[in-house]
Protein backbone atom coordinates (compact mmCIF):
# COMPACT_ATOMS: atom_id res chain seq x y z
CA UNK A 1 0.00 0.00 0.00
CA UNK A 2 1.58 3.54 -0.88
CA UNK A 3 1.89 6.50 1.14
CA UNK A 4 -1.18 8.01 -0.53
CA UNK A 5 -3.24 5.38 0.55
CA UNK A 6 -2.31 5.03 3.90
CA UNK A 7 -3.01 8.51 4.38
CA UNK A 8 -6.46 8.09 3.20
CA UNK A 9 -7.26 4.86 5.19
CA UNK A 10 -5.83 6.99 8.41
CA UNK A 11 -8.31 10.08 7.98
CA UNK A 12 -11.02 8.15 7.17
CA UNK A 13 -10.69 5.59 10.07
CA UNK A 14 -8.29 8.17 12.36
CA UNK A 15 -10.60 7.49 15.17
CA UNK A 16 -10.66 3.81 15.18
CA UNK A 17 -7.25 3.80 14.96
CA UNK A 18 -6.60 6.54 18.21
CA UNK A 19 -9.41 3.86 19.90
CA UNK A 20 -7.50 0.97 19.39
CA UNK A 21 -3.93 2.40 20.51
CA UNK A 22 -5.80 3.51 23.32
CA UNK A 23 -6.98 -0.07 24.05
CA UNK A 24 -3.73 -1.13 24.17
CA UNK A 25 -2.29 1.79 26.71
CA UNK A 26 -5.03 1.31 28.64
CA UNK A 27 -5.45 -2.83 29.08
CA UNK A 28 -2.46 -3.41 31.75
CA UNK A 29 -4.84 -1.55 34.12
CA UNK A 30 -7.07 -4.23 34.05
CA UNK A 31 -4.70 -6.94 35.16
CA UNK A 32 -2.63 -4.96 37.66
CA UNK A 33 -2.81 -5.92 41.20
CA UNK A 34 -4.65 -3.99 43.94
CA UNK A 35 -2.12 -1.85 45.36
CA UNK A 36 -3.18 1.77 45.01
CA UNK A 37 -4.32 2.97 48.31
CA UNK A 38 -6.75 5.66 47.13
CA UNK A 39 -8.63 3.03 44.92
CA UNK A 40 -8.80 0.83 48.34
CA UNK A 41 -10.55 3.58 50.47
CA UNK A 42 -12.75 4.16 47.32
CA UNK A 43 -13.80 0.21 47.50
CA UNK A 44 -14.15 -0.07 51.48
CA UNK A 45 -16.30 2.96 51.09
CA UNK A 46 -18.27 1.04 48.48
CA UNK A 47 -18.37 -2.33 50.64
CA UNK A 48 -19.61 -0.58 53.51
CA UNK A 49 -22.46 1.32 51.60
CA UNK A 50 -23.46 -2.35 50.46
CA UNK A 51 -23.43 -3.65 53.82
CA UNK A 52 -25.27 -0.33 55.33
CA UNK A 53 -23.12 2.32 56.27
CA UNK A 54 -23.65 5.94 56.06
CA UNK A 55 -21.01 7.68 54.29
CA UNK A 56 -19.18 10.11 56.22
CA UNK A 57 -21.13 9.61 59.47
CA UNK A 58 -20.32 5.63 59.55
CA UNK A 59 -17.39 5.76 57.76
CA UNK A 60 -15.03 8.34 56.21
CA UNK A 61 -13.18 9.87 53.63
CA UNK A 62 -12.55 13.36 52.38
CA UNK A 63 -14.22 13.48 48.58
CA UNK A 64 -18.14 13.98 47.49
CA UNK A 65 -19.81 10.49 47.26
CA UNK A 66 -20.00 9.85 43.51
CA UNK A 67 -16.68 7.76 43.45
CA UNK A 68 -17.53 5.97 46.39
CA UNK A 69 -21.37 5.08 44.46
CA UNK A 70 -19.33 4.04 41.59
CA UNK A 71 -17.15 1.62 43.83
CA UNK A 72 -20.47 0.00 45.32
CA UNK A 73 -21.74 -0.72 42.65
CA UNK A 74 -18.69 -1.91 40.68
CA UNK A 75 -18.25 -3.96 44.32
CA UNK A 76 -14.50 -5.35 42.93
CA UNK A 77 -11.80 -3.75 42.19
CA UNK A 78 -11.64 -5.95 38.86
CA UNK A 79 -14.99 -4.62 38.10
CA UNK A 80 -14.27 -1.10 39.42
CA UNK A 81 -11.31 -0.95 36.58
CA UNK A 82 -13.67 -2.03 33.50
CA UNK A 83 -16.02 0.94 34.57
CA UNK A 84 -13.05 3.26 33.84
CA UNK A 85 -11.67 1.22 30.92
CA UNK A 86 -15.02 1.93 30.00
CA UNK A 87 -15.88 5.13 30.74
CA UNK A 88 -12.30 6.29 29.09
CA UNK A 89 -13.67 5.54 25.80
CA UNK A 90 -16.29 7.96 26.45
CA UNK A 91 -14.16 10.32 27.56
CA UNK A 92 -12.60 10.65 24.25
CA UNK A 93 -15.75 10.38 22.20
CA UNK A 94 -17.04 13.23 23.74
CA UNK A 95 -13.93 14.64 23.17
CA UNK A 96 -14.36 14.42 19.88
CA UNK A 97 -16.99 15.94 19.37
CA UNK A 98 -16.18 18.48 21.41
CA UNK A 99 -13.48 19.27 19.05
CA UNK A 100 -15.38 18.94 16.19
CA UNK A 101 -17.55 21.82 17.18
CA UNK A 102 -14.80 24.42 17.85
CA UNK A 103 -12.76 23.42 14.83
CA UNK A 104 -15.18 21.95 12.50
CA UNK A 105 -13.44 23.82 8.98
CA UNK A 106 -9.85 21.85 10.03
CA UNK A 107 -9.60 18.10 10.02
CA UNK A 108 -6.47 18.03 11.59
CA UNK A 109 -7.12 20.64 14.45
CA UNK A 110 -9.58 18.03 15.77
CA UNK A 111 -7.87 14.80 15.03
CA UNK A 112 -4.32 16.46 16.47
CA UNK A 113 -6.23 17.32 19.94
CA UNK A 114 -7.94 13.88 20.08
CA UNK A 115 -5.03 12.01 19.63
CA UNK A 116 -3.11 14.21 22.31
CA UNK A 117 -6.17 13.87 24.75
CA UNK A 118 -5.77 10.24 24.34
CA UNK A 119 -2.42 9.43 24.91
CA UNK A 120 -2.07 12.02 27.58
CA UNK A 121 -5.05 10.89 29.64
CA UNK A 122 -4.02 7.00 29.19
CA UNK A 123 -0.17 7.45 30.06
CA UNK A 124 0.95 6.07 33.27
CA UNK A 125 2.63 9.71 33.30
CA UNK A 126 -0.54 11.09 35.13
CA UNK A 127 -1.48 8.21 36.46
CA UNK A 128 -4.71 7.75 33.50
CA UNK A 129 -4.77 3.78 34.68
CA UNK A 130 -6.10 4.32 38.26
CA UNK A 131 -9.41 4.80 38.75
CA UNK A 132 -9.16 8.01 40.82
CA UNK A 133 -11.87 11.09 40.55
CA UNK A 134 -10.18 13.38 37.84
CA UNK A 135 -10.55 10.31 35.38
CA UNK A 136 -14.46 9.81 35.81
CA UNK A 137 -14.83 13.79 36.07
CA UNK A 138 -13.63 14.74 32.87
CA UNK A 139 -16.86 13.11 31.03
CA UNK A 140 -19.77 15.15 32.16
CA UNK A 141 -17.28 18.53 32.23
CA UNK A 142 -16.60 18.01 28.88
CA UNK A 143 -20.18 16.82 27.75
CA UNK A 144 -21.43 20.02 29.52
CA UNK A 145 -18.74 22.29 26.97
CA UNK A 146 -19.85 20.70 24.35
CA UNK A 147 -23.96 21.22 25.29
CA UNK A 148 -22.70 25.06 26.00
CA UNK A 149 -20.90 25.28 22.59
CA UNK A 150 -24.07 23.42 20.61
CA UNK A 151 -24.53 25.46 17.17
CA UNK A 152 -28.61 26.02 18.14
CA UNK A 153 -28.17 28.49 21.11
CA UNK A 154 -31.91 28.90 21.45
CA UNK A 155 -32.36 25.17 22.64
CA UNK A 156 -28.93 25.19 25.04
CA UNK A 157 -30.53 23.05 27.86
CA UNK A 158 -28.76 25.89 30.66
CA UNK A 159 -29.93 23.71 33.43
CA UNK A 160 -28.64 20.71 32.45
CA UNK A 161 -25.41 21.60 31.83
CA UNK A 162 -24.71 22.73 35.53
CA UNK A 163 -26.48 19.68 36.29
CA UNK A 164 -23.53 17.98 34.55
CA UNK A 165 -20.79 20.11 36.20
CA UNK A 166 -22.53 19.53 39.39
CA UNK A 167 -21.81 15.77 38.94
CA UNK A 168 -18.31 16.37 38.25
CA UNK A 169 -17.85 18.48 41.26
CA UNK A 170 -19.29 15.43 43.09
CA UNK A 171 -16.69 13.42 41.83
CA UNK A 172 -14.00 15.55 43.43
CA UNK A 173 -14.56 19.44 44.47
CA UNK A 174 -12.22 21.09 41.95
CA UNK A 175 -14.57 20.56 39.17
CA UNK A 176 -15.92 23.35 40.61
CA UNK A 177 -13.15 25.57 39.02
CA UNK A 178 -14.15 24.12 35.33
CA UNK A 179 -17.79 25.51 36.13
CA UNK A 180 -16.21 29.19 37.26
CA UNK A 181 -14.50 29.08 34.16
CA UNK A 182 -17.62 28.36 32.03
CA UNK A 183 -19.50 31.12 34.01
CA UNK A 184 -16.23 33.76 32.84
CA UNK A 185 -16.35 32.67 29.97
CA UNK A 186 -20.31 33.22 29.09
CA UNK A 187 -19.84 36.57 30.52
CA UNK A 188 -17.31 37.50 28.57
CA UNK A 189 -19.13 36.21 25.28
CA UNK A 190 -21.81 38.66 25.81
CA UNK A 191 -21.60 41.96 24.72
CA UNK A 192 -24.13 43.04 27.23
CA UNK A 193 -25.64 42.14 30.83
CA UNK A 194 -29.33 41.68 29.74
CA UNK A 195 -31.97 39.90 30.60
CA UNK A 196 -31.30 36.73 28.70
CA UNK A 197 -27.81 36.65 30.26
CA UNK A 198 -28.97 36.57 33.58
CA UNK A 199 -31.89 34.29 33.23
CA UNK A 200 -29.31 31.66 31.51
CA UNK A 201 -26.63 32.29 34.64
CA UNK A 202 -29.48 31.74 37.00
CA UNK A 203 -30.42 28.17 35.10
CA UNK A 204 -27.11 27.63 34.58
CA UNK A 205 -26.22 27.98 38.49
CA UNK A 206 -29.54 26.38 39.73
CA UNK A 207 -28.40 23.13 37.82
CA UNK A 208 -25.05 23.15 39.40
CA UNK A 209 -26.67 23.85 42.96
CA UNK A 210 -29.25 21.20 42.73
CA UNK A 211 -27.38 18.35 42.40
CA UNK A 212 -25.14 19.41 45.13
CA UNK A 213 -27.64 20.51 47.38
CA UNK A 214 -29.50 17.28 46.94
CA UNK A 215 -26.76 15.11 48.52
CA UNK A 216 -27.29 17.69 51.46
CA UNK A 217 -31.22 16.79 51.93
CA UNK A 218 -30.05 13.31 51.93
CA UNK A 219 -27.29 13.13 54.41
CA UNK A 220 -29.64 15.79 56.38
CA UNK A 221 -32.24 12.84 56.47
CA UNK A 222 -29.34 10.24 57.63
CA UNK A 223 -28.72 12.41 60.48
CA UNK A 224 -24.69 12.53 58.60
CA UNK A 225 -25.23 15.84 57.34
CA UNK A 226 -22.52 17.99 59.68
CA UNK A 227 -20.32 14.81 58.96
CA UNK A 228 -20.87 15.42 55.48
CA UNK A 229 -20.11 19.17 54.78
CA UNK A 230 -16.88 19.16 57.12
CA UNK A 231 -15.19 16.31 55.44
CA UNK A 232 -16.19 16.80 51.94
CA UNK A 233 -15.79 20.42 52.15
CA UNK A 234 -14.68 22.55 55.36
CA UNK A 235 -12.31 20.01 56.55
CA UNK A 236 -10.55 19.91 53.34
CA UNK A 237 -9.05 23.34 53.57
CA UNK A 238 -6.85 22.66 56.25
CA UNK A 239 -6.26 18.91 54.84
CA UNK A 240 -4.91 21.32 51.27
CA UNK A 241 -2.76 23.59 52.84
CA UNK A 242 -0.97 20.55 55.38
CA UNK A 243 1.37 20.25 52.29
CA UNK A 244 1.77 23.87 52.28
CA UNK A 245 3.40 24.69 55.96
CA UNK A 246 6.80 24.51 54.99
CA UNK A 247 6.48 27.12 52.31
CA UNK A 248 6.46 31.25 52.46
CA UNK A 249 3.37 32.44 54.38
CA UNK A 250 1.10 35.37 53.89
CA UNK A 251 -2.27 36.03 55.77
CA UNK A 252 -2.15 32.23 56.51
CA UNK A 253 -1.96 30.92 53.53
CA UNK A 254 1.08 29.88 51.15
CA UNK A 255 2.85 32.27 48.82
CA UNK A 256 2.54 30.15 45.95
CA UNK A 257 -1.31 29.86 46.46
CA UNK A 258 -1.65 33.79 46.43
CA UNK A 259 0.48 34.06 43.34
CA UNK A 260 -1.41 31.52 41.66
CA UNK A 261 -4.50 33.47 42.45
CA UNK A 262 -2.93 36.70 41.21
CA UNK A 263 -2.17 34.85 37.88
CA UNK A 264 -5.63 33.81 37.08
CA UNK A 265 -6.93 36.89 38.12
CA UNK A 266 -4.87 38.73 35.87
CA UNK A 267 -5.80 36.56 32.70
CA UNK A 268 -9.31 37.19 33.51
CA UNK A 269 -8.38 40.72 33.31
CA UNK A 270 -6.45 40.47 29.94
CA UNK A 271 -9.69 38.39 28.37
CA UNK A 272 -12.13 40.88 29.41
CA UNK A 273 -9.83 43.56 28.28
CA UNK A 274 -9.00 42.14 24.61
CA UNK A 275 -12.17 40.13 24.42
CA UNK A 276 -13.20 41.56 20.92
CA UNK A 277 -10.15 40.60 19.35
CA UNK A 278 -9.99 36.94 20.89
CA UNK A 279 -11.89 34.02 19.42
CA UNK A 280 -14.10 32.06 21.32
CA UNK A 281 -12.56 29.04 21.38
CA UNK A 282 -9.23 30.59 22.32
CA UNK A 283 -10.78 32.60 25.27
CA UNK A 284 -12.56 28.79 26.39
CA UNK A 285 -9.15 27.13 26.04
CA UNK A 286 -6.96 29.69 28.09
CA UNK A 287 -9.76 29.63 30.84
CA UNK A 288 -10.71 26.35 31.12
CA UNK A 289 -6.43 25.56 31.54
CA UNK A 290 -6.01 28.23 33.77
CA UNK A 291 -9.15 27.63 35.93
CA UNK A 292 -7.92 23.67 35.87
CA UNK A 293 -3.94 24.44 36.53
CA UNK A 294 -5.15 26.43 39.78
CA UNK A 295 -7.20 23.67 41.02
CA UNK A 296 -4.84 20.78 40.29
CA UNK A 297 -1.79 23.26 42.21
CA UNK A 298 -4.47 23.91 45.14
CA UNK A 299 -3.15 21.64 47.67
CA UNK A 300 0.19 21.91 46.52
CA UNK A 301 0.23 18.05 46.50
CA UNK A 302 2.46 15.91 44.16
CA UNK A 303 0.05 13.27 42.78
CA UNK A 304 0.40 13.40 38.83
CA UNK A 305 -3.46 12.71 38.85
CA UNK A 306 -4.27 15.95 39.51
CA UNK A 307 -2.85 17.16 36.39
CA UNK A 308 -5.85 15.28 34.30
CA UNK A 309 -7.77 18.27 35.23
CA UNK A 310 -5.38 20.67 33.46
CA UNK A 311 -5.24 17.93 30.29
CA UNK A 312 -8.67 18.63 28.43
CA UNK A 313 -8.13 21.99 27.75
CA UNK A 314 -4.36 21.37 26.69
CA UNK A 315 -4.93 19.23 24.49
CA UNK A 316 -7.73 21.71 22.22
CA UNK A 317 -5.21 23.86 22.58
CA UNK A 318 -3.12 22.02 19.64
CA UNK A 319 -5.94 22.89 17.87
CA UNK A 320 -4.71 26.36 17.44
CA UNK A 321 -1.83 25.44 16.05
CA UNK A 322 -4.24 25.14 12.51
CA UNK A 323 -5.57 28.54 12.33
CA UNK A 324 -4.22 32.25 12.83
CA UNK A 325 -0.49 32.38 13.42
CA UNK A 326 -1.25 34.48 16.72
CA UNK A 327 -2.84 31.89 18.15
CA UNK A 328 -0.28 29.23 17.67
CA UNK A 329 2.15 30.37 20.66
CA UNK A 330 -0.70 29.50 23.06
CA UNK A 331 -0.08 25.88 22.87
CA UNK A 332 3.77 26.22 23.69
CA UNK A 333 2.82 29.17 26.13
CA UNK A 334 0.12 26.48 28.45
CA UNK A 335 2.57 23.15 27.61
CA UNK A 336 5.71 25.26 29.51
CA UNK A 337 3.03 26.43 32.11
CA UNK A 338 2.15 23.06 32.84
CA UNK A 339 5.68 21.52 32.66
CA UNK A 340 6.83 24.61 34.95
CA UNK A 341 3.94 23.42 37.99
CA UNK A 342 5.07 19.74 37.01
CA UNK A 343 8.99 20.75 38.32
CA UNK A 344 8.30 23.71 40.47
CA UNK A 345 6.05 21.25 42.50
CA UNK A 346 8.23 18.81 42.03
CA UNK A 347 4.79 16.15 41.26
CA UNK A 348 5.74 12.44 41.08
CA UNK A 349 6.47 10.76 38.20
CA UNK A 350 6.25 6.88 36.84
CA UNK A 351 8.11 5.54 34.14
CA UNK A 352 6.26 4.40 30.82
CA UNK A 353 8.56 2.08 28.76
CA UNK A 354 9.07 -0.07 32.03
CA UNK A 355 5.27 -0.43 33.30
CA UNK A 356 4.25 -1.53 29.72
CA UNK A 357 7.50 -3.69 29.34
CA UNK A 358 5.99 -5.51 31.80
CA UNK A 359 3.01 -6.02 31.82
CA UNK A 360 3.21 -7.52 27.65
CA UNK A 361 5.84 -9.87 28.89
CA UNK A 362 3.67 -10.80 31.51
CA UNK A 363 0.71 -11.38 28.53
CA UNK A 364 2.99 -13.19 26.02
CA UNK A 365 4.16 -15.63 29.14
CA UNK A 366 7.33 -14.39 29.14
CA UNK A 367 7.25 -13.32 32.93
CA UNK A 368 5.25 -15.32 35.83
CA UNK A 369 2.12 -13.52 37.70
CA UNK A 370 4.38 -12.85 40.75
CA UNK A 371 7.73 -11.60 38.43
CA UNK A 372 4.41 -9.43 36.97
CA UNK A 373 3.50 -8.31 40.78
CA UNK A 374 6.85 -7.66 41.64
CA UNK A 375 7.42 -4.94 39.74
CA UNK A 376 4.81 -2.73 41.85
CA UNK A 377 6.56 -2.66 44.86
CA UNK A 378 8.23 -5.33 47.05
CA UNK A 379 5.13 -4.77 49.52
CA UNK A 380 2.43 -6.40 47.24
CA UNK A 381 2.82 -9.99 47.82
CA UNK A 382 2.81 -9.79 51.40
CA UNK A 383 -0.03 -7.29 50.92
CA UNK A 384 -2.15 -10.34 49.11
CA UNK A 385 -0.34 -12.54 52.05
CA UNK A 386 -2.05 -10.77 54.81
CA UNK A 387 -5.28 -10.87 53.27
CA UNK A 388 -5.71 -14.25 52.55
CA UNK A 389 -5.16 -14.32 55.72
CA UNK A 390 -7.54 -12.55 57.35
CA UNK A 391 -10.32 -13.84 54.96
CA UNK A 392 -9.75 -17.09 56.60
CA UNK A 393 -9.00 -16.61 59.85
CA UNK A 394 -12.00 -13.94 60.25
CA UNK A 395 -15.61 -14.31 59.39
CA UNK A 396 -17.12 -12.26 56.48
CA UNK A 397 -18.97 -9.55 59.14
CA UNK A 398 -16.27 -9.15 61.57
CA UNK A 399 -14.03 -6.09 61.65
CA UNK A 400 -10.59 -5.46 61.61
CA UNK A 401 -7.96 -2.64 62.21
CA UNK A 402 -5.28 -1.89 59.62
CA UNK A 403 -2.58 1.03 61.01
CA UNK A 404 -0.87 1.96 58.00
CA UNK A 405 -1.25 3.43 54.15
CA UNK A 406 -2.95 0.20 52.97
CA UNK A 407 -6.65 0.22 53.07
CA UNK A 408 -7.11 -2.06 50.10
CA UNK A 409 -6.91 -4.75 52.84
CA UNK A 410 -10.19 -3.58 53.84
CA UNK A 411 -11.82 -3.93 50.09
CA UNK A 412 -9.41 -7.52 49.37
CA UNK A 413 -10.42 -8.97 52.81
CA UNK A 414 -14.22 -7.91 52.21
CA UNK A 415 -14.01 -6.63 55.75
CA UNK A 416 -14.50 -3.41 57.09
CA UNK A 417 -12.40 -1.24 59.57
CA UNK A 418 -13.65 -0.73 63.24
CA UNK A 419 -13.53 2.80 63.11
CA UNK A 420 -14.71 5.36 60.85
CA UNK A 421 -11.09 6.12 59.53
CA UNK A 422 -9.90 3.61 56.38
CA UNK A 423 -6.11 4.68 56.67
CA UNK A 424 -3.41 6.30 59.13
CA UNK A 425 -3.10 9.19 57.34
CA UNK A 426 -6.68 10.51 57.76
CA UNK A 427 -6.17 9.82 61.28
CA UNK A 428 -3.48 12.02 61.42
CA UNK A 429 -4.65 14.80 58.94
CA UNK A 430 -8.03 14.74 60.56
CA UNK A 431 -6.88 14.42 63.81
CA UNK A 432 -8.68 11.50 64.81
CA UNK A 433 -6.94 9.80 67.44
CA UNK A 434 -8.70 10.14 70.22
CA UNK A 435 -12.08 8.56 68.21
CA UNK A 436 -9.68 5.71 67.01
CA UNK A 437 -8.75 4.96 70.39
CA UNK A 438 -11.98 5.28 71.55
CA UNK A 439 -13.59 2.52 69.07
CA UNK A 440 -10.84 0.54 69.68
CA UNK A 441 -11.28 0.19 73.15
CA UNK A 442 -14.98 -0.56 72.45
CA UNK A 443 -15.28 -2.95 69.89
CA UNK A 444 -11.43 -4.69 70.14
CA UNK A 445 -11.45 -6.63 67.00
CA UNK A 446 -9.04 -10.25 67.19
CA UNK A 447 -6.74 -8.87 64.43
CA UNK A 448 -5.26 -5.91 63.85
CA UNK A 449 -2.68 -4.87 61.18
CA UNK A 450 0.71 -2.94 61.56
CA UNK A 451 2.19 -1.97 58.23
CA UNK A 452 5.60 -1.17 59.31
CA UNK A 453 6.11 1.34 56.81
CA UNK A 454 4.30 4.10 58.71
CA UNK A 455 6.75 5.70 60.94
CA UNK A 456 4.63 8.50 62.34
CA UNK A 457 4.16 7.91 65.96
CA UNK A 458 0.44 7.06 67.94
CA UNK A 459 1.90 6.55 71.49
CA UNK A 460 -1.88 5.50 72.43
CA UNK A 461 -2.94 2.60 69.74
CA UNK A 462 0.83 1.11 70.58
CA UNK A 463 0.42 1.03 73.98
CA UNK A 464 -3.15 -0.05 72.93
CA UNK A 465 -1.62 -2.96 71.17
CA UNK A 466 1.27 -4.16 73.69
CA UNK A 467 -1.07 -4.45 76.20
CA UNK A 468 -3.82 -6.77 74.29
CA UNK A 469 -2.14 -8.30 71.56
CA UNK A 470 0.17 -10.87 70.70
CA UNK A 471 2.03 -10.82 67.39
CA UNK A 472 0.40 -13.86 65.47
CA UNK A 473 2.13 -13.35 61.98
CA UNK A 474 4.52 -11.36 59.92
CA UNK A 475 4.35 -10.85 55.99
CA UNK A 476 7.08 -8.53 54.94
CA UNK A 477 5.85 -5.06 56.15
CA UNK A 478 2.65 -6.22 57.77
CA UNK A 479 2.57 -7.59 61.37
CA UNK A 480 -0.43 -9.28 62.07
CA UNK A 481 -1.90 -8.49 65.85
CA UNK A 482 -3.97 -11.30 67.36
CA UNK A 483 -6.02 -10.36 70.40
CA UNK A 484 -5.13 -11.83 73.96
CA UNK A 485 -7.89 -13.98 75.51
CA UNK A 486 -8.00 -12.73 79.29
Amino acid sequence: MDGKKLKKLFLNYWLVFVLGITFFLRLPSLFEPFTYGDEGIYLTLGQALRKGLVFYRDIHDNKPPFLYLLAALANSFSYYRLILFIWSFATIFMFFKLALLLFPKRKLAVIVPTIFFALLTSLHTFEGNIANAENFMMLPTITGFYLFFKKNSQKVPWFLIGVLFSLATLFKVPAAFDFAALLVLFILMSKTINRALITNCFLLVAGFLTPIMSTFVYYATKGALSQYLTAAFFQNLPYLSSWGVDKPQTVGLPLPLICQGVLLLAIITFLFVRRDKISTETKLIILWFSFALFAALLSGRPYPHYLLQTIPALALSFGLFFYKDKQKIIPLVLSIGLIASFLFFKFWHYPNISYYQNFYQFLLGAKSKDEYFAQFGGHTQALYQTAEFLKIHTQPDEKIFIWGTQPSLYALTKRLPVDRYTTSYHIIDFNGYQETITALTQNQPRYIVVDQEEKRPFPAFKSFVQDNYLLKLQAGNFQIFHRILR
